[in-house]
């Protein structure tokens, strides 16, 4: 059994209520259940959550409920201690074992049954891989162009790098999560509580984690109001028209130039 499980946390210090915010008439929360209700990969979609106006808006469009405990529930709470309690919660909820974990973040709307798919799919593709997530290749911003500000006010750079090129193309391929779907075996999920092996910060990923390419800023999640207008758009030009959102780089330059 595939599952997807949103989190969806109350209590927001950036923007309130930032889960169900309402965008082109929905709140934002809806656009995520109904993604991984359309994937043809995900069985069960369950939501993540404490906060009792962000459970009726999930239980309205059709979400399960992972009572999330309140050592959870904090600004500071780690989101791999989250999705782990809400993995286990699932299948005791279910009554049946999980093959994979799909993780959601109940604060985009960028992302479609098709981005799900493909997280499924590639993860189970291989019985090597324990998981995937989406991603975006840095260019203009790279680490190599990196800046700090200063005790004296002044910009440094970021890392210790001397007489780094001005030419972008120049530097190493380097990515970056795009807050689209993480997908994980739930056996690598769970293994990763003991040995925290996944890469950067997503230590529940497993050790073999595969990307798959997006574009930025494919998967914005909100912090601002700003955020908002970014994903009403890309609403508005993608996923509310029908159309196919560009996946990669050629597909995006097909656009632009009106092949497609």
């Amino acid at each position: 059994m595939n599952i997807a499980i949103i989190t969806a946390k109350g209590g927001n210090q950036t923007l309130e209520n930032k889960n169900i915010k309402e965008i082109c008439g929905k709140p934002s929360l809806y656009y995520q259940i109904s993604a991984a209700q359309e994937s043809a990969s995900i069985d069960e979609v369950f939501v993540s959550t404490e906060d009792p106006l962000i459970r009726e808006v999930s239980e309205r469009y059709g979400a399960k409920i992972i009572e999330r405990p309140n050592d959870l529930s904090q600004p500071l709470s780690n989101h791999g201690d989250v999705i782990v309690h809400g993995a286990k919660a699932a299948e005791k909820l279910l009554g049946k074992e999980i093959t994979t974990v799909t993780i959601l973040l109940g604060n985009t709307v960028m992302t479609t049954a098709e981005d799900i798919d493909n997280a499924v799919n590639k993860t189970l593709s291989d019985d090597t891989i324990d998981s995937s997530m989406t991603v975006w290749k840095a260019q203009d911003d790279h680490p190599y162009r990196a800046l700090l500000i200063g005790e004296d006010g002044y910009l440094k750079p970021f890392l210790d790098r001397k007489n780094t090129d001005t030419n972008r193309q120049s530097y190493p391929d380097v990515y970056f999560y795009d807050q689209g779907p993480w997908t994980v075996r739930m056996t690598s999920l769970l293994r990763s509580v003991e040995t925290h092996e996944g890469p950067g910060p997503w230590w529940w990923m497993g050790k073999n984690c595969v990307p798959i390419e997006r574009l930025w800023v494919t998967g914005r999640d909100t912090h601002t109001q700003y955020d908002i207008d970014i994903q009403e758009w890309w609403l508005k030009r993608y996923r509310l028209a029908g159309e196919k959102n560009p996946s990669n780089a050629e597909e995006c330059k097909a656009l632009t130039e009106g092949k497609k």
